[in-house]
């Protein structure tokens, strides 16, 4: 290789070799001189270090114009490089190279970020600023033209059958193997592509390298770009945006990407693929529905076909519309199928110039007359490669082979999945069965597991078809951009998968009647729900709804029935991966969509019972939701996410402390003071006085002149019409923090104000001063949704029952934090099992106003929950010591079986 730079640096030396690319769109440009004698010069300074001929120099670095240096300089030098994943941790990388020095290969320096500075500017500098005075650092020794000299006589003596290379496989099937390349391997499986790809390009190309160095496809980049005598434009990271503008202005005419990639670029400007000369395409098997999208705007693709022990690719096809998956091996290479089947598959071996020696620290499979055991399940046909995929990955359920890029073939071209990743789970009954992690794209609607199942069932047999599906934002990659199966896997090791649901009605009376502007409570009618896993992990939620429709159409009576008819059934029969799949399901249920706190109750249990599994605490599973959806709300509008909150995922132990306020019903001014003050001793940060008109405004004034410095909130339950505006403006002068729902919408506004609430409030809210705070102007979080299009509607009370559930109330309090409204947790005259899951919403950044969610003793004598709900100094403890995950309680049994009307069970 390195005689192919010298000659093309000595033809061109002023020509451009490279240009790179940071991540902030700074861009450099060096000239095969530069690059020359830099190169030259570093080999030199690494032979000072103790680099000598036959060594090996480890690269700690991402893609950067150091990373180019080191390639040239190793051919130089005589020495090879360690190409590290830079994205490991800092121990899976001492781990490679430990097996590295156990097999006896000598790693003499390595190059990292933390000292990459420093030797670019003890080579670079020297030679780019000093090279007018026609000398270099005395450090160095010597001068340009002694740099010179060693490139000229390094190209001359250069042994192409030297270790260039060592690159580490992925280990998805194992531990890493340490593939050990060759300059010959990398120099001819370079020739051998560019002879294919680069036949309809008349003068020079331009090749844009955007995959990671530190895998095999990236840095062959490099040896394509030398061997062509092309220049290069590097980039430090992948952007869609950035990349498809520079090959628009500098006629880029070749690119290699992987699936994720060319899916970014076709939602970022699809017209502009078509400049390209050729788009290779490799990573894994093909997306049926990106390749789709791009022969649409007419995307020169090459479906690839190639491995690090190969040197990167061995076989490519141009894909057109007849295409079938057919791949031509490249010249110089011949392929034998073993043991084959049938149908003619069976294990591809592969020999060729690219195809590697052997492995640093693991043997490698050979037939006896040399060809190599990919591992890969193959075919031949009329002189076509077809790949079907890794022999590992096929299993066998029930008898019969499963291929399981067959079902994720299926599940891409369902609308609205962007990419899937299948693999045989270990089943009890069958051996293995088909499990499947799936991701959606940006604008894909709601699909349910159910519906993805549903779809399967009609395109494949039954034996194919996944029993357990988990729907994710964005599958877990690699740093090439690779589908990292290994994560896939792991996300169904802490699944929830429910075998018994308990339903415990109960009713709880009331200390005291308690008053509301619409009705008078003397008990509470409520369910406790249990979830049973196979282990025998329980975790808990609670049915909110009220036993008659006096605050919403819906009903305990309703919902019980429901969930013993509908939701338990189907929680029984799915697994998820993470409780955010939970709600979705369940409302993709015919009819569920009336019933969201029945919804709820099931979905709390299995975020409690999941906590359980994961062992955190719920306000740590509500953190990192919470970050989730932050990133993925800054990778939808293209920014970085946002940094600096003291996040809650962050913080170490389980028990966590946040402030309370109380709720305090209607009653004469001297009852509601005496009230307020047992609250305000009690330590409760914030106070909410139920109000009505004509009832509570004297009330509220002897509160004020008690405690003219406490936040004083109301709540009037829609109680208020038109012509009670003068008493709600007198509100106005007494320093509210805000009012609950005072319009009675129904009487103030007609059917206008029905069909669209938030308009009518949005209006009144220019006759009152104190912020209005909406509740019962919604029923659903698709109703919520609404509230974001009046920017004068700035705060909500958010109680999970009437969201669906915890995900769904996420997800409207991340919006809203993010939109600058305000929100506020609030019970419903629950138990401790709900107010235990809307306190720890309390933790998350920006929910900072106490919510209603005083002890459950200021209601009810009975307390269901171990240890109580209480709230010493205004302050709940949230997952007490030896309560650290979940929601932290469990049922006290002896009060259950007190206050328990009916138990159903569901199996």
């Amino acid at each position: 290789m390195i005689d192919i730079f010298e000659s093309t640096a000595q033809l061109r030396p002023d020509a451009v070799f490279f240009s790179y690319v940071d991540r902030r769109g700074n861009e450099t440009a060096y000239t095969y001189r530069q690059v020359r004698l830099m190169a030259s010069q570093l080999a030199r300074r690494l032979r000072d270090k103790g680099v000598f001929p036959g060594d090996m120099v480890a690269v700690d670095l991402p893609n950067c114009p150091m990373y180019v240096f080191l390639a040239l300089a190793a051919a130089y030098g005589g020495f090879g490089l360690v190409a590290l994943n830079h994205r490991l941790s800092d121990a899976e990388k001492l781990t490679r190279l430990l097996e590295l020095e156990r097999a006896g290969v000598r790693v003499a320096y390595t190059v990292d970020e933390a000292g990459e500075p420093k030797l670019f500017e003890a080579v670079t500098n020297s030679l780019l600023r000093d090279e007018r005075a026609g000398r270099v650092d005395d450090s160095l020794g010597g001068s340009v033209e002694d740099a010179i000299h060693f490139a000229e006589r390094a190209a001359h003596i250069f042994d192409s059958g030297q270790r260039a290379l060592i690159m580490f496989t992925s280990g998805t099937t194992g531990k890493p193997k340490a593939a050990e390349l060759t300059w010959n391997n990398l120099i001819e499986a370079s020739k051998a592509s560019n002879r294919v790809l680069s036949g309809r390009v008349r003068g020079r190309g331009l090749w844009q390298a955007v995959l990671p160095f530190f895998h095999v496809g990236g840095f062959q980049v490099i040896v394509r770009s030398v061997c062509s005598r092309w220049p290069l434009r590097l980039y430090e990271r992948f952007d869609a945006k950035t990349v498809l503008r520079d090959a628009e202005v500098m006629h880029a005419s070749h690119i290699s990407v992987v699936d994720k990639m060319l899916q970014d670029m076709l939602n970022v400007r699809p017209g502009a693929l078509a400049q390209y000369e050729c788009i290779l395409l490799g990573g894994g098997p093909l997306n049926a529905k990106t390749v789709a999208r791009a022969l649409e705007v007419k995307a020169r693709l090459f479906a690839s076909y190639g491995m690090t022990e190969t040197s990167s690719q061995v076989a490519n096809s141009p894909i057109t519309a007849q295409f079938t998956g057919g791949m031509r091996l490249l010249p110089g290479y011949s392929a034998r199928i073993v043991e084959p089947d049938s149908q003619g598959f069976g294990r591809l071996a592969l020999r060729g110039p690219g195809v590697f020696g052997g492995y640093a620290n693991a043997r490698a499979a050979f037939t006896v007359d040399g060809y190599f055991l990919t591992g890969d399940t193959a075919a031949l046909h009329e002189g076509c490669l077809y790949v079907r995929e890794r022999t590992s990955d096929m299993f066998i359920s029930g008898g019969e082979n499963v291929y399981p890029a067959e079902i994720a073939d299926a599940l891409v071209r369902i609308p609205g999945v962007a990419d899937a990743y299948v693999f045989g789970l270990p089943d009890a009954r069958w051996g293995r069965r088909p499990a499947a992690v799936v991701e959606l794209t940006p604008d894909a609607p709601l699909i349910s597991t159910r519906r993805l199942r549903d779809t399967l069932a009609r395109r494949l047999s039954k034996l194919y078809v996944p029993e357990q599906i988990s729907i994710v934002d964005e599958l877990p990659r690699t740093g090439i951009g690779k589908i990292d199966r290994a994560a896939c896997e792991a996300l169904f090791s802490q699944n929830i998968n429910i075998k018994r649901v308990v339903l415990h009605h109960v009713r709880l009376p009331f200390s005291k009647p308690f008053k509301t502007p619409k009705e008078t409570l003397t008990y509470r009618d409520t369910v406790i729900v249990e979830v049973v896993d196979r282990k025998g992990r329980v975790g808990l939620g609670e049915c909110t709804a009220f036993d008659t429709d006096w605050y919403l159409p819906e009903t305990l009576g309703d919902d019980v029935r429901v969930m013993r008819e509908m939701l338990g059934p189907r929680v029984i029969a799915a697994t998820y991966l993470h409780p955010r799949e939970v709600a979705a399901d369940l409302l993709a249920l015919e009819g569920a969509q009336d019933f969201p706190m029945a919804v709820s109750a099931l979905e709390m249990a299995c975020w409690d019972l999941y906590g359980k599994i994961a062992d955190k605490p719920l306000w740590k599973l509500l953190g990192e939701e919470f970050d989730r959806m932050t990133r993925a709300a800054s990778a939808l509008e293209g920014e970085e996410p946002a940094v600096g909150w003291a996040r809650p995922s962050e913080r170490r132990g389980a028990t966590r402390k946040v402030y309370s306020g109380a709720v305090v019903g209607l009653g004469t001014p001297s009852q509601t003071v005496a009230e307020v003050r047992e609250c305000v001793e009690a330590g409760y940060q914030r106070i909410k006085l139920k109000v009505a008109p004509g009832k509570g405004l004297p009330a509220v004034r002897a509160v004020r002149r008690a405690f003219p410095r406490l936040l004083i909130t109301l709540d009037a339950n829609q109680s208020f019409g038109l012509h009670n505006l003068a008493e709600l403006r007198a509100y106005d002068e007494l320093d509210i923090g805000w009012i609950e729902e005072p319009l009675n919408l129904a009487a103030a506004g007609g059917e206008g104000a029905k069909r669209d609430p938030f308009a009518r409030l949005a209006s009144f809210q220019h006759t009152l001063a104190m912020p209005l705070c909406l509740d019962e102007s919604f029923t659903s979080a698709e109703e919520a949704a609404g509230l974001f299009e009046h920017p004068e509607l700035r705060c909500a009370m958010v109680k999970i029952g009437k969201f669906g559930g915890i995900e769904r109330s996420l997800a409207f309090v991340h919006r809203a934090l993010a939109e600058g409204r305000e929100v506020c947790m609030s019970g419903m005259y629950d138990t401790g099992v709900s107010r235990f899951a809307h306190a720890a919403f309390q933790t998350l950044p920006g929910v900072v106003i106490p919510g209603d969610l005083g002890a459950t003793a200021r209601y009810f004598d009975a307390n269901l929950t171990v240890p109580a709900y209480t709230a010493p100094d205004g302050i709940i403890t949230l997952n007490a010591p030896g309560h650290g995950s979940g929601l932290g309680c469990a049922l006290d049994s002896a009060t259950l079986a007190a206050v328990r009307q009916r138990r159903y069970v569901i199996e």
